[in-house]
């Protein structure tokens, strides 16, 4: 097994930033975290330093690295919401993540880099099979997000980096759980909408992975010293909007590709909300990643299925008066 000494994690103020940190801070391990804005987890958790820094800016990361000398770094930093300045989202997903590469690649404290892509790079599409397993072609289409993680993976692959340094990409699809910390997200949309979409042509499938599910996962890889290898992070289930809504006695209203990409497209240039007519496409044609691969390799078994993940996010943001 190997021995994970000190772990750097970027973008650490994010949802699953957080709840990494905690999750290994808790048992013991010195986390260094950094991100352009504070969260309150640095103070309600030992064993965790926090640096307010840009990925941008190279110079300062290599003086951290250069000081900490962590043994492991999880590469979070990135725009999860499309940004209107074409040019800062790109200097942040792509310079960035070659920025934290490349210094951790220079570190030679640095045994293990994981960088969090996303099942979004498969690109939405009618002809998806039910499990899309890892060896199928990354085609996001016009979904910024999923352009810019394609762009990184293949850097990540074609670069010279030390033999000594493994690195694990993880395709994830959207993770739920009991410490989000904000108002909205997915799991608010889906519970305060008066009434869910049924996209056509589309099924608008979903996968949720639990937080508890992340975790475990990020646990084995991490002290597994021979892994290298592009996994899919998503649980061996699914669920449709009328599944999830089913609970909440919720209305599925029938709707037309063309009408959501374009009401999407207007709130978009109006900046009335973070939704392009990307995402439209995403929404209609479910992007269902088989687990298959990191299921086998360290016989792991699923804690929760999307259904259950979303429930349980549910019931502990209600304890929580965040929804």
């Amino acid at each position: 097994m190997s021995e994970i000494r000190k772990i750097l994690i970027t973008g650490s103020s994010g949802y699953c930033g957080s709840f990494l940190a905690s999750y290994f801070a808790k048992k013991g391990i010195p986390i260094v975290s950094f991100d352009v804005t504070s969260h309150k987890i640095a103070d309600d958790v030992s064993n965790i330093k926090f640096y307010k820094l840009d990925v941008r800016n190279r110079e300062m990361f290599k003086q951290i690295m250069n000081k900490e000398q962590p043994s492991h770094v999880i590469h979070l930093a990135y725009f999860m919401n499309p940004q209107h300045d074409k040019k800062l989202e790109y200097e942040v997903d792509v310079g960035g993540s070659k920025n934290i590469f490349e210094v951790s690649n220079e570190t030679d404290s640095v045994k293990q880099f994981i960088l969090m892509s996303s099942a979004s790079a498969y690109g939405g599409f009618e002809d998806n099979p039910e499990f899309i397993l890892e060896e199928q072609e990354l085609r996001p289409r016009d979904y910024t997000y999923g352009i810019y993680k394609k762009e990184i993976e293949r850097y990540y692959h074609v670069f010279d980096k030390r033999d000594d340094m493994k690195m694990v990409i993880f395709r994830m699809c959207t993770a739920v759980g009991p410490s989000y910390y904000k108002k909205g997200g997915v799991v608010s949309s889906v519970y305060n909408a008066p009434f869910l979409l049924d996209i056509k042509p589309g099924d608008g499938r979903v996968q949720f992975i639990h937080e508890d599910d992340v975790t475990a996962l990020f646990d084995l890889v991490m002290n597994d010293e021979e892994v290298e290898d592009t996994f899919n992070l998503a649980p061996d289930s699914y669920s449709t909007p009328k599944e999830l809504g089913e609970p909440f006695n919720k209305k599925i209203l029938p709707m037309p590709l063309w009408l959501i990409r374009g009401a999407f497209w207007l709130l978009w240039h109006l900046h009335i909300a973070s939704l392009t007519p990307a995402m439209a496409r995403l929404m209609a044609f479910g992007i269902i990643v088989s687990p298959k691969k990191l299921m086998s390799h360290y016989n792991y078994k699923f804690k929760y299925t999307t259904a259950e993940a979303f429930m349980d996010a549910v019931n502990k943001r209600k304890e929580k008066g965040l929804l």
